[in-house]
């Protein structure tokens, strides 16, 4: 272990040079200068879709939720249609219907 000697004299030394940093000058206004800076680059910066502004995007938006939409109901209501006439061909298909009234059947 250590001696609280040595210790106590890193600390000590730790304590120095804590104390021999000294406040930093910065020249006046370069807080405004770094900030001016960001804002120039900020503002060199292009978007990829500058034309793609938010109001088309809603509007493109919307026009895919509405076809998506339509696609959905035609598909469903094409297929309800189709169901009813495919039970009958299946049926006619393997003899499933009787035109018989037997008991038997």
């Amino acid at each position: 272990m250590k001696s609280k000697k040595h210790i106590n004299q890193q600390v000590d030394t730790t304590f120095k040079v804590l104390d021999a940093i000294e406040e930093v000058k910065a020249p006046p206004f370069f807080k405004h200068k770094v900030l001016q800076q960001f804002n120039i680059e900020k503002e060199e910066k292009m978007s990829v879709l500058p034309w793609f502004t938010p109001n088309l995007q809603l509007g493109t938006l919307v026009l895919v939720v509405l076809l998506n939409t339509s696609a959905v109901f035609y598909a469903f209501s094409f297929q309800e249609q189709n169901s009813a006439d495919n039970l009958d061909t299946f049926a006619q298909e393997y003899s499933l219907q009787s035109q018989t009234t037997s008991l038997l059947n």
